[in-house]
């Protein structure tokens, strides 16, 4: 089972550092469309598009984020547990 918590463990290092990848990039697109960096219509029209879809992304990775913190407890909660037993809820 520790092999099982390890892999765990690595896999969502690894889902964590994407999101932090996706959060990272997020702000890039922010400071790049900025109205002192892009101005006009075009400009006005990509912020109000991508305020909805940055919305958006945002909420799915603190859905991601809190999956994480989830996952790895249950499989810390597997792996202490006495053989035999059933820790899912």
């Amino acid at each position: 089972m520790a092999d099982r918590l390890s892999e765990c463990q690595a896999d969502m290092r690894v889902v964590a550092q994407a999101a932090d990848d996706i959060e990272r990039t997020l702000q890039a697109v922010d400071a790049t469309c900025d109205r002192s960096i892009w101005a006009g219509p075009a400009g006005d029209r990509f912020r109000d598009e991508w305020a909805m879809h940055r919305s958006a992304i945002r909420a799915a990775l603190d859905d991601v984020r809190a999956q994480v913190q989830t996952i790895t407890a249950e499989v810390k909660r597997e792996a202490l547990a006495p053989p035999g037993t059933t820790t899912r809820r």
